[in-house]
C-alpha cells in the first residue's frame, strides 16, 4: 500500500469514527436518555419518574451548559427543544486547541425545600484502554465544575451556594472485568477522632459514576442494558427501536432512528477497515518471513502464499516500506 494510500485510508477512519463518536453524543443528548441516566445514577432523583426527570428537571431554567474544561465561563443557558446540545471533544479540540465536556447541563431536583441544581456532565468513552487512569481524569473534570463555579454561581468567598457536580462516564468496549458495572467515587467523611457531624450537603460537592458496558442480555440494571442497546453499533436500527420502545417506554424519535442508521453504516465501515488492515499486517508478515527463511523475492512470496492479484501490488510497496525503514 502506497504511503498516499495509509494516509487516505487514515484520513478516512479518522473522520468516520470522529463522525461515530459524534453520533454517540447526539444519542445520548436525547432528554429522554438523560432522564434514565439521572434515575439510574444519580441519587437525588432516584425517587422520581423517568418522565417526570424529563419534563421538570432537564427543561426551562436552569437549562443547557455547554463549556470548555479549562475555562471558567458561566453557564450558557439556552432553550433547545427536546434536544442538549453536545461538543465533540475531539473534534474541538483539534480546531481550537481546547477540550469540551460531551454533555454538560444543569438538573433541578424536585420537592426541596430550597432549589437544588446539580451540574451534570456526561462523558461516552469508546474504550478503558487509555495511557493514563481515566478516573483520574472524571476526577479533574468534577474538580473543574466545581472550580469553574466561582464568579458564576457564587462569588467572594460565598462558597455556600457552591453546586454539587457529578461526572458521569460511559465507557464502551471495556475489559471482562469493568463490563456491565456501575462504581461510584465520592466524598465522605471520616472520623479519625472525636464524633464530628458535618451536614452532609456541605462537603458531598463531587461524584464520579463509571459505567462498563458489556453484554446487553446479561446486564444486572436497566441503564446498562439500556446504553449497550443504544449505543451498539451491531444492532440494527429496527431492532434497537422495538427494545427501547418495549423495555423502555423510549419512543424512537425521527432524529434517533436517523443517528442510529448513520452509526449501524459507520460501525460496519470502521470494522472492515480493521479487517483489512488486519489481513495487511498477516500479509506483510508471512511475506517477510518466507523471504528470510527461503531467501525468496517479494513477488516469489507472495505467489507461493497465493495472495489474490489485486492485492498484490499494495503489498509489494507496502513491503518496499518496511525494508527502507530496516
Amino acid at each position: 500500500m502506497s504511503l498516499q494510500s495509509v494516509v487516505a485510508q487514515t484520513i478516512d477512519t479518522t473522520g468516520r469514527e470522529a463522525q461515530y463518536d459524534a453520533c454517540v453524543k447526539r444519542l445520548l443528548s436525547e432528554k429522554i436518555i438523560l432522564a434514565w441516566i439521572l434515575k439510574e445514577c444519580v441519587d437525588e432523583f432516584q425517587p422520581y419518574s423517568v418522565r417526570r426527570i424529563m419534563r421538570e428537571c432537564i427543561e426551562g431554567d436552569p437549562a443547557v451548559a455547554v463549556t470548555a474544561v479549562d475555562r471558567d465561563d458561566p453557564d450558557d443557558a439556552e432553550g433547545t427543544g427536546g434536544r442538549i446540545e453536545g461538543r465533540n471533544t475531539e473534534d474541538n479540540s483539534v480546531r481550537e486547541g481546547r477540550v469540551y465536556y460531551d454533555i454538560r447541563f444543569v438538573a433541578v431536583v424536585p420537592d426541596t425545600k430550597e432549589p437544588v441544581q446539580l451540574i451534570i456532565n456526561v462523558e461516552a468513552q469508546k474504550s478503558d484502554k487509555t495511557s493514563y487512569p481515566l478516573i483520574k481524569r472524571a476526577i479533574y473534570y468534577g474538580s473543574r465544575m466545581i472550580s469553574a463555579q466561582k464568579n458564576t454561581v457564587f462569588a467572594n468567598s460565598r462558597y455556600e451556594k457552591i453546586r454539587k457536580v457529578y461526572s458521569i462516564w460511559i465507557q464502551m468496549n471495556v475489559g471482562k472485568e469493568r463490563e456491565n458495572t456501575i462504581t461510584e467515587y465520592s466524598i465522605s467523611e471520616k472520623n479519625i477522632i472525636g464524633a464530628v457531624k458535618e451536614k452532609k450537603s456541605n462537603y458531598d460537592l463531587m461524584t464520579v459514576i463509571m459505567l462498563g458496558l458489556g453484554n446487553a442480555q446479561a446486564a444486572g440494571r436497566p441503564i446498562l442494558r439500556l446504553l449497550d442497546i443504544l449505543l451498539s453499533a451491531e444492532a440494527k436500527p429496527d431492532a434497537k427501536k422495538a427494545i427501547l420502545e418495549k423495555e423502555f417506554d423510549i419512543p424512537m424519535t425521527a432524529a434517533m432512528s436517523e443517528e442510529a442508521n448513520i452509526m449501524c453504516n459507520l460501525g460496519e465501515g470502521i470494522r472492515e477497515q480493521a479487517v483489512q488492515e488486519t489481513r495487511q499486517k498477516m500479509w506483510v508478515q508471512a511475506v517477510m518471513n518466507l523471504m528470510k527463511t527461503l531467501k525468496l523475492s517479494a513477488e516469489e512470496a507472495i505467489s507461493a502464499l497465493c495472495i489474490p492479484e489485486e492485492e498484490r501490488q499494495s503489498l509489494l510497496e507496502t513491503i518496499d516500506q518496511e525494508l527502507a525503514v530496516r
